[in-house]
């Protein structure tokens, strides 16, 4: 059964509201204040990794809640919605309209209206600024103990929260607590009903959301932890039906309307105890409808996690049968061919992919890895360098271009790069023993040896490693 609950990330929360600027006593949490507290969470967990950088993923996401904002009273802070990384069926609006949607509750969801029911009501509590007026009510609340509730909110209460208050010594925090009340849930789920319904989608997604999370509580035994921030489960059943029958009944709406959200949760890798039951959901929805692409795609996907490459590529070729520009289908085969180690049929595939989008950070990606792995070490060059300043999960682009300038002994630049790779893994003598050769390597004057210097004085000691302000301008492979 999958994970329900994921909180040991959450205790950077705490650290960095600990460090905020804001004053410590609130008479008003204004929406600075909110924007405020709402950066630095996002920048934190962002420094960390927590969030996703699927852009595929955020890019479906922010599409939604868009649509869903455009029918919206939309707060005074612009909104930014993003994928998080955890297998807990959760969603959270944070302060200054920063809404985070679980990849465990994308991958549950069976409808993209259902989806959009959970950001509309995130979104509605956002606008209604439900955390503020929790805060404003506190008036003894300060930063620290701010840090402690917003914290427990996120871990879902109890131990986990008390102990990140005690974690600061902060007296008191763990009894007070960021879970909405009946009435913010309420008013989020009238507000957040209306935003569904403008926005296009059926109006009864909102309820059937909510009876799979009842669904999940029975079969796991386990409380999810959208429950733990969002109570009164029941009662907000039985007043969105009430909506229904009154409000909506001759409301129609769509199912899909942004499209592709079976394509979004095949880009999810469940836990290992799901996707022998994913496998079995999709041959049944393919036997029902065999010639549905997405359907053939995410069981290929799906075939591919589990470790079938036959199956996989059969239904990826079942699928380009019907659909031969699919970009997702020729990427994910040329995909599977490189991992299987047959790099000639997976450039075969990964360059038809990139004819079609030339900007799909992974298909470029793994484009490099195929030639690097035919020997062709310049044109593997050639696309890692493309990619140097982008940030692509599971991947340092640092290290694949240190490869193969080493493999084309241009030794100063492969010990430049390892060194950029070292630092970011945060291994301060292996970065400094590249950095090192390849500044002996380096001509003096040079914009190159300038860089290193930068680097290598980033990592002394007394200072901290930090992000350049501006990246260094974009290298051109050799030819």
């Amino acid at each position: 059964m999958r994970k329900l609950a994921q909180n040991q990330y959450f205790y950077l929360l705490v650290l960095v509201l600990m460090l905020s600027g804001i004053r410590n006593a609130w008479s008003a949490f204004t929406i600075d204040d909110e924007k405020k507290v709402g950066k630095e969470i996002y920048e934190k967990l962002d420094q960390e990794n927590y969030l996703s950088h699927d852009k595929k993923l955020n890019a479906y996401v922010s599409e939604i809640g868009g649509r869903i904002l455009a029918h919206s009273n939309k707060a005074s802070f612009p909104y930014t919605f993003t994928v998080f990384n955890s297998s807990a069926i959760n969603a959270f609006a944070t302060p200054g309209g920063y809404v985070y949607i679980n990849k465990g509750l994308i991958s549950v969801v069976e409808t993209e209206a259902q989806l959009a029911g959970v950001m509309a009501h995130e979104i509605a509590h956002a606008n209604s600024r439900h955390v503020a007026s929790i805060i404003e009510k506190n008036k003894k609340l300060n930063i620290a103990m701010l840090a402690g509730i917003i914290a427990g909110a996120l871990l879902g209460g109890g131990g986990d929260a008390a102990a990140a208050a005690a974690m600061f010594s902060v007296a008191g925090a763990a009894t007070l607590s960021l879970k909405y009340q009946r009435e913010h849930e309420e008013e989020a789920d009238r507000l957040g009903i209306g935003y569904l319904a403008q926005a296009g989608y059926y109006p009864a997604a909102m309820v059937e959301f909510l009876k799979i999370m009842k669904q999940y509580e029975f079969l796991s035994k386990t409380i999810p932890s959208y429950f733990l921030t969002h109570p009164g489960t029941d009662d907000r059943i039985f007043y969105l039906e009430s909506l229904l029958q009154t409000e909506y009944r001759r409301s129609g709406g769509s199912a899909n309307i942004v499209g592709n959200i079976v394509r979004m949760q095949a880009l999810i890798t469940p836990d290992a105890g799901d996707l022998k039951k994913r496998r079995g959901q999709l041959t049944e929805s393919l036997a029902k409808d065999p010639r549905n692409v997405d359907l053939l795609y995410a069981l290929a996907v799906t075939e591919d996690q589990l470790g079938h490459t036959g199956e996989a590529l059969e239904n990826l070729k079942k699928a380009l049968s019907l659909a031969p520009r699919d970009e997702d289908v020729l990427k994910s085969a040329g995909l599977i061919y490189l991992k299987a180690g047959d790099a000639r049929q997976a450039r075969f595939y990964l360059q038809k992919a990139s004819a079609i989008n030339p900007e799909n950070d992974q298909t470029t990606l793994a484009l490099g890895k195929a030639y690097f792995a035919e020997g062709d070490y310049a044109g593997a060059l050639n696309y890692f360098l493309k990619l140097q300043h982008q940030t692509i999960e599971g991947e340092d682009i640092n290290y694949h271009i240190a490869m193969s300038y080493g493999r084309l002994n241009q030794m100063a630049d492969s010990h430049y790069y390892f060194g950029l790779y070292f630092k970011k893994e945060n291994k301060t003598q292996s970065a400094l023993f590249h950095f090192r050769k390849a500044q002996e390597l380096t001509p003096a004057g040079t914009p190159k040896a300038a860089a290193i210097a930068a680097a290598m004085n980033e990592l002394s000691p007394g200072k901290r490693s930090k992000p350049d302000s501006k990246p260094p301008a974009r290298e051109t492979a050799p030819k």
